[in-house]
């Protein structure tokens, strides 16, 4: 099985099986470098330009290895809908291939958070208490039907609505696993069972990081994991590795303990003397909270929406100490049996311990090289007050809780590098020793793709900017007739350049400031020539090959600016390390996520279209050289006059 070129060669397996398929040196060679590390057991990043076949070059060699060495791998990528790709398409065409062609059997599973899998203690209790409409019998009777069909299914197959879902999915903090009554039907046990029988388990970032902060106590332990879509792991592992709470679920745990009408946790316990006490604190702390968040809202400035704090916190200890309290009566009665008791009780004492645990981590700042903000939101009537608290870097994760812990892991992404060079990438995953490698994209850059770059045009600051852009949006967006996607670094840009775009074009505009990213895709697929527009989310991960894209605008170079309390901890660490945080940090930050939007545009060989960066510092700025050199080379041009003949050129080519 170590010859990939019966794999990936002319005439080799995949071709065979893949209608589509184009032999690609460089995908043989990715495919033979991945196994390499794993057969060394040593890590390795990898860089596959689009349309290298990446999925294919990792999960065969992974495979290969994990057969011959009998041993486990975990494939961990950005999204749910790139596992389901993952376990719906390509794993099945890999496994058909071994069994057809090698005699190799395998055997792969899909892993999602707890709270995707349904549990039907929760759901008997559910139906048994009555509390739902006559219009949810239909989806009371789905989900009957798929727990006698005795298969694993998740929120995705019930598609029921979130209210519902809520009342019935996996509470982890009473699920009692094997030792449950129901256990033997319970979509969650028998998902866990095949995650312990698969060779390839695949999961999302977002799942192993939870993993890692519950100790990696809830997935099974694998040999090797590989990093799909990498250059999200860092902002990922940030928001998993941290902790928010806020007024809102505070009043929420509390009325899960005591509501009216004697209905609540702490009526599971017959102790008449104890539910008197737990009703006093219950009230008690309801008083403290709504002291303690007021406060903090009064400490706001008019305009202020979050407030870095970067000392322990001067208010708060009473709330503190009477939750601890509360919860040092709870767990007098944590070892109390019964089906209400586990089902009611259990679960609101460990969500309110938790709880009290984050809030004394954050008036005491107790996690170190962590950043600590207090954050208003204007929604609602009163709006609400959140405490957070972040990493500032990732690095220790992957040093003390990934690389110890598996024979090899592997990154691989379509944008790791900056000019050919994966420093930034190593520095923020404290990777210091493997493999490293680039290999380009297959695509004719030179032939598919016109680039339009200029220092003629205003600044973002100048007050010429939004006029100008929108003219240029407009000649482009008529040069290719719509299937136009135009990318914004902020939500006040995109409003104003749409509100002028609005009256100068006829195509239809999909924008992300009046609808969900979802729904203006969606919208924008069912218009052709339309134009779609968007912020952070559509810089990565669409996919529109051929025609549905004929033109990708970024607006701006898309530099982070240190306006949020975790970039603005990195920005001081950094100067504190002696370096240059615009140097160190902004720029190639912006560079990974301007070739992210870049690549929205050449999906398959056949696509053609345009790119224009409408920010003229990528030619009047120093360091717009470092952006220059780190795009495709293609044919650039600087005036509309260049890319209307040029942009005939290709359309006649093609």
């Amino acid at each position: 099985m170590k010859d990939f070129s019966d794999f990936f060669g002319i005439n080799g397996f995949l071709e065979h099986e893949l209608s589509s398929f184009e032999y690609r040196e460089s995908q043989q060679q990715m495919a033979e470098l991945i196994f390499q590390s794993l057969e060394k057991n040593s890590n390795a990043i990898v860089e596959a330009g689009t349309g290298t076949g990446k999925t294919m070059a990792y999960l065969i060699p992974a495979i290969v290895h994990a057969k011959e060495n009998d041993e486990k791998i975990a494939i961990s990528t950005e999204t749910k809908a790139l596992q389901r790709q993952l376990v719906e398409k390509d794993l099945p065409l890999v496994q058909n291939i071994f069994h057809k062609y090698l005699g190799v059997e395998f055997k792969y599973s899909i892993a999602l958070g707890s709270s995707n899998y349904p549990c039907r203690r929760r759901f008997d209790h559910f139906v048994k208490k009555g509390e739902y409409e006559k219009s949810d019998m239909e989806y009371i009777e789905k989900i009957i039907s798929l727990f006698k069909s005795r298969k694993i299914f998740t929120s995705h197959e019930a598609d029921v609505p979130f209210r519902i879902w809520a009342e019935i999915c996996r509470d982890s903090e009473m699920c009692e696993q094997q030792r449950c009554f129901l256990s033997y039907n319970c979509p969650f046990m028998a998902a866990k069972r095949e995650w312990m029988q698969s060779d390839v388990l695949v999961m999302n970032h977002y799942l192993f990081f939870s993993n890692i902060a519950s100790g990696k106590t809830f997935l099974p332990m694998t040999e090797t994991v590989i990093f799909d879509e990498a250059h999200s792991l860092e902002s990922v592992a940030i928001g998993q590795l941290g902790f928010s709470i806020d007024y809102e679920m505070l009043v929420s745990l509390l009325q899960r303990f005591h509501q009216k009408k004697g209905r609540g946790a702490i009526y599971v316990i017959e102790d008449e003397d104890f539910r008197d006490k737990a009703i006093a604190f219950v009230d008690k702390i309801s008083r403290e909270a709504n002291k303690f968040f007021e406060k903090l809202r009064n400490d706001f400035g008019e305009k202020e929406i979050t407030r870095r704090i970067k000392s322990e916190v001067s208010t708060g200890y009473d709330l503190l100490k009477t939750l601890e309290d509360f919860v040092d009566l709870l767990d007098e009665c944590k070892e109390q049996s019964g089906e209400d008791f586990k089902i009611v009780f259990e679960p609101a004492r460990l969500r309110i311990t938790a709880y009290k645990n984050s809030l004394h981590a954050f008036l005491h700042q107790t996690l170190e090289e962590y950043v600590y903000w207090i954050e208003k939101n204007e929604s609602g009537l009163l709006g609400n007050i959140f405490l957070n608290a972040r990493p500032v870097k990732v690095d220790r994760a992957f040093i003390n809780d990934v690389y110890p812990f598996y024979k090899s892991s592997v990154f691989v992404s379509a944008t790791l590098s900056v000019k050919d060079d994966f420093s930034f990438f190593k520095e923020s995953i404290g990777f210091n020793d493997g493999l490293e490698k680039i290999f380009p994209s297959p695509f004719d850059y030179s032939r598919q793709m016109i680039m339009f770059l200029s220092g003629q045009l205003p600044e973002p600051d100048d007050s010429e900017y939004t006029d100008v852009t929108a003219k240029y949006c407009e000649e482009m967006i008529k040069i290719t007739e719509g299937n136009c996607l135009i990318l914004f670094t902020s939500y006040s840009t995109l409003k104003n350049i749409k509100s002028l775009l609005a009256k100068r074009i006829d195509n239809l505009i999909f924008s992300q400031d009046e609808m969900t990213a979802s729904k203006a895709l969606a919208l924008y697929l069912a218009n052709p020539g339309s134009v779609l527009m968007g912020t952070h989310s559509f810089w990565q991960g669409i996919d529109l090959p051929g025609d549905l894209l004929r033109c990708v605008i970024i607006t701006r170079l898309p530099f982070s600016v240190p306006d949020t309390p975790v970039m603005e901890a990195r920005v001081e660490m950094c100067k504190n390390s002696g370096h240059n945080p615009f140097v160190h940090i902004q720029i190639p930050e912006a560079v990974l996520k301007m070739r992210q939007g870049v690549g929205r545009l050449i999906r398959s060989a056949a696509d053609i279209g345009i790119v224009a960066i409408l920010d003229s510092r990528i030619k009047t700025k120093q360091y717009g050289s470092i952006f220059e050199k780190s795009l495709p080379n293609c044919v650039k041009v600087s005036t509309i006059g260049e890319l209307k003949g040029k942009y005939r050129e290709i359309l006649l080519k093609s």
